[in-house]
């Protein structure tokens, strides 16, 4: 396994972080990814935004009538740890599905609604909705000394809360439209790895935003791939190949 070199990473990190970070516990962004939903070409655009401490994470793409996609997250930053408020899926078009999440920490309950049915778990900070995962990702690799060999995460879903762990696989160059990026590479460990896998890749060089995701089951693939960026106001480039 090729990890990356401690002292270049804290320096890369250092230099990124701080015209970008300022007062934020996360760099803000906005990224253009392409992906397929329904077998149809999508261009997502997510942004991550915040006001008075209180964050708000987006990603939306449509194509048509045929498929309109929207995800809502809000949360805020504690120390190291994301606590979730909200979180809103929906995809509408040839096929319509809606997830949410409410975390209630007064009434001490997570709420969280797949297949039309709302499920009830105790309240913990420690517990993720699926896009706001993302971000956690990001900030324990912005804390950290060296890379984690493993992050684990708790993420409901409907009926249930899975405490999933992402491996460190490698450091690789990934080419993509806004040039060649270093990446940190994990994947996801999952019970049945003959079946499904999930990777993601993570840009070094620029806050650890999400480069490329890639999951497959049972023989069909899903691939988010970055097209473009604005990170802390700055355009998102890479080396030229």
């Amino acid at each position: 396994m090729k990890l990356w070199p401690v002292a270049g990473l804290l320096i890369g990190a250092l230099l990124a972080a701080e015209p970008a970070l300022g007062h934020n516990a996360l760099s803000l962004y906005t990224a253009e990814y392409k992906t397929k939903v329904a077998g149809l070409s999508v261009t997502l655009t997510r942004t991550l935004a915040e006001e008075n401490g209180r964050y708000h994470l987006t990603q939306g793409g449509k194509k048509g009538f045929m498929v309109k996609l929207s995800e809502d997250s809000h949360f805020s930053v504690e120390g190291d740890q994301i606590v979730g408020e909200r979180f809103v899926y929906q995809l509408s078009g040839v096929s319509n599905r809606r997830r949410e999440v409410l975390f209630n920490k007064e009434t001490g309950t997570i709420r969280s609604l797949r297949k039309k049915v709302w499920t009830e778990h105790p309240w913990s900070p420690e517990v993720l909705d699926r896009l706001s995962q993302q971000e956690q990702m990001r900030l324990k690799l912005l804390l950290a000394d060296t890379p984690p060999e493993r992050i684990s995460l708790s993420i409901v879903d409907g009926p249930k809360i899975k405490l999933k762990h992402f491996d460190l696989i490698e450091t690789t160059v990934l080419d993509t439209p806004v040039g060649a990026l270093e990446t940190m590479h994990y994947r996801l460990i999952h019970d049945e790895p003959d079946e499904r896998s999930s990777d993601t890749w993570l840009s070094v060089d620029h806050d650890f935003l999400m480069v490329r995701t890639q999951h497959v089951e049972k023989g069909s693939e899903t691939v988010i791939q970055l097209e473009s960026a604005n990170l802390g106001g700055r355009a998102v480039t890479g080396q030229a190949p």
